[in-house]
């Protein structure tokens, strides 16, 4: 009965999030990478031990849906994610999340989280196009092309070239808990935003487009 149950719920999961797009094989696309990423990454466990998880993703597909259309927009895209998350990030005190089917705040906890495991550069990868994560933390056994880089160093972001992006987003970074312990001066954070909106601007190409950027709210 638990089983059924459970299978139930990832059903359901899986129709929500394929039907932010309006083209069957963009759909079935969708239904294919989440089956990959539970294999890969244990996804559907992950999200019953932290039901957050299941708003990440969310969010994040709803933010491919509303800046690219189809997935087809997606192929041979060189997307970079800033802070793209990694697999030693620890939750922050609270954590608000907005994603296509409602807003929800996680609340405190301790240690290691899922939740910012590098999820949106790992969709990517399973649909085919060509992510490119940074981070402090550790990427190591990640597939897709990745750099440790920190991100509060002024150029930490020079030595990738001019106008190499088809798009970029930045959303994980202020809100990381490593990040504010590093930075807890709101001047600093201030700096680090304008070089990330410095850098991204240098980096997208003619055309492209900025997914999510939380340092243009700074």
């Amino acid at each position: 009965m638990n089983r059924e149950m459970t299978k139930t719920r990832q059903d359901k999961f899986v129709d929500e999030v394929s039907g932010l797009w309006q083209d069957p094989e963009d759909r079935f696309r969708i239904a294919k990478c989440l089956k990959a990423l539970d294999t890969r990454y244990y996804l559907y466990r992950k999200m019953r031990h932290e039901p957050g998880v299941a708003q990440i993703i969310a969010q994040m597909a709803g933010r491919l849906a509303r800046s690219f259309g189809t997935l087809a927009n997606l192929q041979d895209k060189r997307i970079l994610d800033i802070a793209c998350g990694s697999n030693t990030s620890k939750l922050p005190a609270s954590l608000h999340l907005k994603t296509p089917f409602g807003e929800m705040t996680i609340g405190a906890s301790k240690g290691y989280t899922a939740l910012f495991e590098p999820w949106f550069c790992r969709m990517l990868f399973e649909l085919g196009t060509t992510p490119v994560g940074v981070d402090f933390g550790d990427l190591e056994q990640e597939a897709f092309f990745h750099y440790r880089v920190d991100l509060g160093e002024p150029g930490a972001l020079d030595f990738l070239p001019d106008h190499s992006f088809d798009g970029i987003q930045d959303s994980r970074l202020f809100g990381s808990p490593e990040f504010t312990g590093q930075f807890p001066d709101q001047v600093d954070r201030l700096r680090v935003a304008h070089e990330i909106k410095r850098q991204e601007r240098r980096l997208l190409k003619p055309g492209g487009v900025i997914i999510h950027s939380d340092a243009a709210a700074w």
